[in-house]
């Protein structure tokens, strides 16, 4: 008997503790539709593209160039969620349909596929297992990724953070680039590890941005730079190199 109620606490334990599994084209048949959507806890399988969604329409048509922007009209939801395929809010696809994975060059040829996002963002306490791809997306209204973690490469260069952007408490396992991103208002970036090259060439903040408690263990790069309000630095480490190079204003360091 003592044997038997073992073996029901071990099969009950499993079960609770199991995490629900959600397809991506579940969800992103319902943002389709113009259904709001709200996760906690489960884990999105397959790829998460809102590039693909029915509104999308040509933005721009220059040689052998397109640019495609879609629109996500809904307030999309995720906390404690794991994400195990890409999450695609920016592509770029040369002729043969092939979507490009090249970060650190501008792309003009072929089309390129970006979404933005007109209600609320919230990717709390996530994990990004694969790629994530924010490139030239505009937030209008607040986005929260605080407490998340990405393992690979996570791309918000030239993106557009119209109300409050949340980034605190986030760990970067890999390049985190934040180049020419535009932060309308106020900003946190505090107690973020980022582990690679963390990029905010050309960035600006025109309110005050805080990297308290932070860690850079590669490479920070501030170059060019727009704090308008200032920003904090407050017991923050620099682990490699750091480059304020011809960035503007002021900067308060505390050790």
């Amino acid at each position: 008997m003592k044997r038997l109620l073992g073996l029901m606490l071990v099969v009950v334990g499993t079960s609770v503790y199991a995490q629900k599994e959600v397809a991506a084209s579940e969800i992103f048949g319902a943002i389709d539709q113009n259904k709001s959507v709200q996760y906690d806890g489960v884990i999105v399988t397959g790829d998460l593209d809102f590039t693909e969604l029915s509104n999308r329409k040509v933005k721009k048509e220059k040689g052998g160039w397109n640019e495609i922007k879609a629109f996500v009209e809904v307030p999309v939801v995720f906390r404690n969620c794991i994400f195990k395929g890409d999450v695609i809010a920016y592509k770029n696809l040369q002729e043969n349909n092939r979507r490009s994975k090249v970060f650190n060059i501008e792309i003009n040829t072929g089309t390129t596929y970006s979404a933005d996002f007109r209600e609320n963002v919230v990717f709390e306490n996530c994990t990004f297992e694969n790629g994530s791809e924010f490139k030239y997306s505009t937030f209008s209204k607040i986005a929260n990724f605080g407490g998340s973690k990405f393992a690979q490469h996570a791309n918000f260069k030239y993106a557009n953070f119209r109300r409050g952007a949340n980034f605190a408490h986030i760990g970067f396992g890999d390049y985190a680039n934040f180049k020419y991103a535009d932060f309308s208002e106020k900003t946190s970036f505090d107690e973020v590890r980022f582990r690679e090259h963390a990029d905010f060439k050309y960035a600006n903040f025109s309110q005050k941005v805080s990297f308290n408690n932070t860690r850079f263990q590669r490479n920070a790069d501030f170059k060019y730079a727009d704090f308008h309000n200032g920003v904090a630095f407050e017991k923050t480490d620099f682990d490699g190199s750091v480059d304020f190079k011809y960035s503007n204003g002021k900067r308060y360091v505390s050790r």
